[in-house]
């Protein structure tokens, strides 16, 4: 009985008005943690309800504190979380520490659903996670939902594995864009219209016009030149949307259409569909190798190469003597 109410205190701490009894629970749960990491194990699904109520009524700066201290004693810990029970059970302060680990082998799977996460957390305002797992070294196609999150180095570097997870893959013929959406996308941009062209450009991406408006609205403009490419839009066309939307807006350099002309023609249009879809969390079809595999041959069909069993050997040709060939007599 007693253990009971010493638990229902501390969880008590956890919704309490007072910064200190919150700072209580806190240490309480990082111990926790810490020891449930060295078991390979995590907290209760009671713990961690506490544990985000004290976080969703904390303060800005307790509210890293809390985190940051939570991700230490999970990475001084001597045993390693699990995982795929952190992924599917664990609290946002254990996907960090996992994520800022270098030592945890993560597959692609984990680096996915890392990536997932932090995309959502990223646009609450919090960029914590989606720094770890950026900063995760090197950079894989997983990480792609965090585009947008991404520096110029780190898109790069997902641009490269979105190209070479293409090499000896068929995606079919590039797409092309329709006449109509040409004519709304163009007249958006050169009309200044913003919620316009967000409009147009998540109708034809099938994203929300949330999402739309960020990639227009990146400064650097790969997102929305990978948007183009992906959507199959015309070179010119390209130029001129980025033109436009670089004067639209204060400045005087025009740093998209710089990007456009960096990418140039080294960008695929089936490179670009895989970070949209990553973007907007869309399944992307799968490809088809690019060289279908050589049937295996058949009895009738037998390689030239192979000698066949009871061919007549061909006798080797005899040489004429030195001394009897025409050009080595004495005149």
């Amino acid at each position: 009985m007693l253990e009971v109410e010493a638990l229902s205190f501390v969880h008590s701490l956890a919704r309490s008005d007072r910064p200190a009894d919150r700072a209580l629970f806190a240490r309480v749960y990082r111990d926790l943690a810490a020891e449930l990491g060295r078991r390979g194990e995590v907290a209760p699904a009671s713990w961690v309800a506490s544990w985000r109520a004290c976080i969703g009524i904390a303060s800005l700066s307790e509210r890293d504190f809390y985190s940051t201290e939570l991700a230490r004693a999970c990475l001084k810990s001597p045993g390693r979380l699990d995982v795929d029970a952190v992924l599917a059970h664990g609290d946002d302060a254990q996907r960090l520490a996992l994520a800022g680990d270098r030592h945890a082998r993560l597959r692609a799977e984990h680096i996915a659903a890392f990536a997932v996460r932090a995309r959502r957390l990223a646009e609450g305002g919090d960029r914590r996670l989606a720094e770890a797992v950026l900063a995760r070294e090197p950079i894989r196609l997983e990480a792609a939902p965090l585009f947008l999150e991404a520096s110029r180095a780190q898109r790069r570097e997902i641009l490269l594995a979105a190209q070479r997870a293409d090499l000896g893959r068929n995606r079919g013929a590039a797409p092309k864009m329709d006449e109509d959406l040409v004519g709304r996308l163009e007249f958006a941009a050169i009309a200044g219209g913003t919620h316009e062209f967000a409009e147009a450009l998540a109708g034809a991406l099938g994203a929300e016009t949330e999402l739309a408006a960020r990639i227009a609205a990146d400064p650097d403009g790969e997102p929305l030149a990978v948007a183009l490419v992906a959507l199959g839009a015309p070179y010119d066309l390209a130029v001129r949307v980025m033109t436009a939307r670089d004067l639209s807006e204060e400045g005087d350099g025009l740093s998209r259409v710089h990007t456009l002309a960096r990418l140039g023609d080294k960008l695929t249009a089936a490179a670009a569909r895989r970070i949209v879809a990553a973007m907007t969390g869309r399944e992307l079809a799968p490809s088809a190798p690019a060289i279908p595999p050589a049937p295996a041959r058949h009895a009738a069909e037998p390689s030239p190469f192979l000698r066949r069993e009871g061919s007549r050997r061909v006798g080797i040709s005899p040489e004429t003597p030195a001394a009897s060939a025409r050009n080595s007599r004495t005149p």
